[in-house]
């Protein structure tokens, strides 16, 4: 895969691909043969120790962490999560990466009237606000569906 794709995305749809055994050692040999690498991250489960060398294994890699909400809510959607380690850890990559991480944040109901402080304590740690706006919803009705029309078509000002 280093030999023939320039670009690696990790990116899990049924687990985190921080999980694989050999995560740290794909990011030291893509950083070796100069890959870009894009890292999908929302699990937690590493310690901090790991998070460290994983930053350091590649330090050209763009790291997207997934918190939905403030990192106190984000466990509403995915379930489990500490959104506050996640937090840390992003402001952690902030501080060895050569490139912004990104903080992805899906509007739900739950999250939708914070966005602002959320934009704010992203410029706070200088790290990339990035809004993604879900229309997957079970009917009208779907609980986690924002109110705000706005929001569910996609037209807040200010983010990104």
């Amino acid at each position: 895969v280093i030999k023939y794709f320039k670009h690696i995305n990790f990116c899990g749809q049924v687990s985190d691909p921080v999980h694989h055994p050999k995560f740290i050692t794909f990011l030291e040999m893509a950083y070796e043969n100069n890959n870009k690498v894009s890292i999908h991250h929302a699990s937690a489960g590493k310690p901090e120790r790991w998070y460290k060398k994983a930053f350091e294994a590649n330090t050209r890699a763009r790291w997207t962490f997934g918190i939905d909400g403030l990192p106190e809510e984000s466990n509403i959607y995915r379930i489990n999560q500490d959104g506050k380690k996640l937090f840390r850890m992003m402001q952690v990559a902030r501080s060895i990466l050569k490139q912004k991480p990104v903080w992805q944040y899906i509007v739900f109901s739950y999250n939708e009237n914070n966005i602002d402080q959320a934009v704010k304590m992203a410029k706070e740690i200088d790290v990339t606000f990035m809004l993604l706006y879900s229309s997957r919803w079970r009917g009208a009705n779907d609980p986690l569906k924002p109110k705000n029309e706005k929001l569910s078509l996609n037209l807040y000002p200010g983010a990104n």
